[in-house]
């Protein structure tokens, strides 16, 4: 019996719970555990969950975790049970379809060096357009969602391997997160953003494979925690995890071959964010941007470590960037 692993990370979502909750229990697919950890929520999320859903196994913490540690200390409760073959991650903003799990699951049985895989992920507000269809890496190193906000065509889909998976609504394989070297499956130095791109690059170095799933559906709203923070903090995160992304994971070929493109894209943006957003949030980009390269050092181990294992050469890699993350045969 080959059970699925339901991890939740909650920060003040008491409101989105339910829907969320329902969704996963309400899964086709029969073999499953849900797991939610609250970190330190002042909403009442916690004795929510403890009250009317007590089939699953909650972890009150008393601090905020963020969501990278949040989701390792529930992978590692999860890893208890020899039977749990494959996790899925799942945000509190994100609904599935009742037959998501199930789609996958056949998916990864199919797909024995699977990493990771996601269906097709679509707006919560708006179900006639795309979240995510599946995340890359850019020639100019940015991180990007596949086909964010374009139309949503139900029949113009088909499964494919792909550069990585969002986190909000995806399965990781129990194979890939016992293999992988670290100890914890996230960096938890990330806390939040960018760390499900960490993931997806690090299976792919690693020789294996990330899939999307026609067919799979889970609707998302969208940073429903960092919302609830200020405007900037999923900037801030953004701008100072990226140099660490790139450190760890990308060979020095490609790196030098993209730091103008890199450049240029800096430049630009720098700029932009002045113009239409102002000095301040300007200003929170330049400060994770410095943060991050003062800190960036502390990742060199775990360069190391990555690219002393890597599997697949720099030619294959630059074909995933130069293709929007889709593996051209």
């Amino acid at each position: 019996m080959e059970k699925v692993a339901y991890i939740i990370v909650c920060w003040n979502n008491k409101t989105l719970l339910d829907e969320c909750l329902a969704a996963i229990e309400n899964q086709t697919y029969p073999h499953k555990e849900i797991f939610l950890i609250d970190n330190n929520s002042a909403d009442g999320s916690a004795d929510f969950v403890a009250e009317n859903y007590p089939g699953v196994t909650l972890v009150r913490s008393e601090e905020n975790n963020g969501f990278a540690r949040g989701n390792n200390i529930l992978i590692d409760r999860a890893m208890g049970d020899k039977d749990i073959k494959y996790f899925a991650l799942i945000n509190t903003d994100a609904v599935l379809d009742t037959d998501w799990t199930q789609t996958l699951v056949d998916a990864a049985v199919q797909h024995p060096n699977a990493a990771a895989l996601q269906g097709i992920t679509i707006d919560y507000f708006n179900r006639h357009l795309v979240d995510s269809h599946h995340i890359y890496v850019a020639e100019n190193f940015q991180s990007t969602q596949y086909g964010y906000k374009s139309l949503y065509l139900q029949d113009n889909y088909y499964s494919e391997k792909v550069m990585g998976v969002n986190a909000a609504a995806a399965i990781y394989t129990r194979k890939f997160v016992e293999e992988q070297p670290f100890k914890t499956f996230f960096d938890e130095r990330f806390f939040m953003y960018l760390e499900d791109v960490d993931v997806s690059m690090r299976a792919l170095l690693l020789g294996y494979d990330n899939y999307f799933i026609a067919g799979a559906k889970a609707y998302h709203m969208g940073s429903a925690s960092s919302n609830k923070r200020s405007s900037d903090f999923s900037l801030y995160y953004t701008a100072r995890n990226q140099g660490a992304l790139l450190l760890k994971n990308f060979p020095l070929k490609i790196l030098f071959m993209h730091y103008v493109n890199f450049l240029k894209f800096e430049v630009h943006f720098i700029k932009h964010l002045g113009m239409h957003y102002g000095r301040k949030t300007r200003n929170t980009y330049l400060k994770g941007r410095f943060v991050g390269f003062f800190i960036n050092l502390r990742y060199l181990v775990s360069r190391c470590k990555v690219m002393s294992r890597r599997r697949i050469s720099s030619d294959h890699l630059l074909s995933l960037m130069h293709n929007k993350g889709r593996v051209v045969w």
